[in-house]
């Protein structure tokens, strides 16, 4: 039976630069294309949801969210310390591989995203417990601006646009499959 042995990376290039994994302690991440030299990167605990991402091309943008559960006080001074940093920051996802005896064999980077918010959860008490959680909203291609409407060459539109303008006045008498020479009409 195969075993996987794997770990989420996630490198937030803001200011200082976050590294964290999604398991349990600090793991040496080698220099590689992402991260210019050997770094730590702190055990993120839980992170309570890793969503499943796809590259598109010339699709939705894609916009997704990564929680980290049960940090602690100082962690969420840090991230607000850090948020306005965060924000437009590149976000390198990737994968860490480790043998049997949990030794890492590298990682491998699958996608870049970018930041758009960081968010900090009330303490929700359960008893005498409390847990705060950090959520990271990322994306991928352009989510902030949409597209415009398609535009029709009809004399009623460039009408609204320019009440004087009478260059598509023809237009109606065009059908498909037929065609009309630019100049003037012989007609």
């Amino acid at each position: 039976m195969a075993f996987y042995r794997e770990s989420i990376v996630v490198r937030i290039d803001c200011d200082p630069p976050a590294l964290l994994h999604s398991g349990l302690g600090p793991l040496l991440i080698p220099a590689d294309i992402v991260v210019p030299e050997d770094a730590i990167a702190i055990g993120g605990g839980e992170l309570v949801s890793v969503p499943d991402f796809q590259q598109l091309m010339n699709g939705t943008a894609e916009r997704l969210e990564f929680t980290v559960s049960g940090v602690s006080e100082e962690t969420v001074r840090l991230a607000l310390d850090d948020a306005p940093s965060v924000r437009g920051a590149r976000v390198d996802i990737g994968r860490a591989d480790f043998d049997e005896a949990w030794q890492l064999i590298g990682v491998e980077w699958e996608a870049t995203f970018e930041a758009r918010s960081l968010s900090i959860s009330r303490p929700a008490s359960d008893g005498n417990s409390i847990t705060r959680s950090i959520s990271l909203t990322i994306v991928a291609g352009d989510s902030t601006r949409a597209r415009a409407p398609n535009a029709f060459f009809t004399d009623a539109d460039q009408r609204r646009r320019s009440p004087t303008d009478a260059i598509f006045s023809h237009v109606a008498g065009i059908s498909a499959g037929t065609s009309r020479r630019f100049g003037p009409s012989d007609a």
